[in-house]
């Protein structure tokens, strides 16, 4: 009968005990990878919505042209940024861009303005969550009643820019931006959206020439037979 040393059974006893708790923790290890992996997954997806929700994604734009906003309302130029963004319109990306393109007088007021457009144009955008709006799908209808190029609209803008504009200073920044009057005067144009949108008539210089002092002289002082 073999001689068994007690103290090597222990010791394979050990290795067996060791070996496994390295198989069981290899198999706990793997588990944990693939549960770390999964939430990674889950993670990079929650990623990648947001930053399209937060106008952030690769096709989203990084600038506006001249062209881009050139005989645009400002309604108009919201409507571009958010077709060209999968039809989502971030408020804070927007202006952002609109400042940079310098289509404020005042920057400072240029939230409260982009805001305001967004709230009274129910038919153009929809509020899909604080700061985002999703671009409705409007079918394009021929205009028949008058005004269809928009001019009262921009009018109206200007002046919620910049409320000190005079009506000529108007007519010079719409001509100067290349607006489309569509054969009209531009004086009588913005003439007539000025009157429509109730802005006070404007005082004419006038064109009284001042008289001479010997001028008023001969026209007040009765003249002497002599």
């Amino acid at each position: 009968m073999a001689f068994v040393n007690p103290w090597e059974i222990q010791t394979k006893e050990l290795l067996n005990r060791i070996e496994k708790e390295i198989r069981n923790s290899q198999i706990d290890m793997e588990k944990r990878i693939t549960k770390l992996y999964e939430k990674a997954e889950v993670l990079q997806e929650a990623l990648r919505i947001y930053q399209e929700m937060m106008g952030m994604s690769q096709d989203s734009q990084t600038s506006l042209s001249a062209h881009d906003t050139q005989g645009k309302s400002l309604r108009e130029i919201l409507t571009l940024i958010a077709s060209r963004n999968n039809r989502l319109l971030v408020a804070k990306q927007a202006i952002k861009l609109m400042k940079e393109a310098k289509l404020f007088s005042n920057p400072s007021h240029a939230e409260s303005i982009v805001y305001s457009i967004l709230g009274r144009s129910p038919k153009f955008f929809v509020k899909v969550s604080p700061g985002i709006y999703s671009l409705r799908h409007i079918e394009r209808v021929k205009r028949k009643t008058r005004g269809g190029s928009g001019l009262k609209q921009k009018v109206k803008e200007l002046k919620e820019m910049d409320p000190q504009m005079t009506k000529t200073q108007v007519k010079n920044y719409l001509i100067q931006q290349g607006f489309d009057f569509q054969g009209k005067r531009p004086g009588n144009a913005v003439h007539m959206a000025w009157i429509s949108l109730g802005y006070p008539k404007e005082e004419k210089q006038s064109k009284i020439r001042l008289l001479s002092v010997d001028e008023f002289m001969r026209n007040k002082l009765p003249s002497v037979d002599r």
